[in-house]
């Protein structure tokens, strides 16, 4: 089970977990925040971090 649709090693994907954790950052901030605390959005990434990084 690939999540990218290229081949990717371990870097990369660390690489892309911090660029797409920081994308979510930005629009949560942007448009969430009013209603849900930033927490939640860092829990949720980390968790999507990990599974990347596992799943690959």
């Amino acid at each position: 089970m690939r999540i990218f649709p290229f081949k990717t090693n371990l870097w990369d994907r660390i690489f892309l977990s911090i660029v797409i954790m920081f994308a979510v950052h930005l629009f949560w901030v942007r448009f969430i925040e009013a209603y849900a605390p930033l927490s939640i959005a860092t829990v949720g990434t980390l968790v999507f971090t990990a599974w990347v990084i596992i799943f690959g």
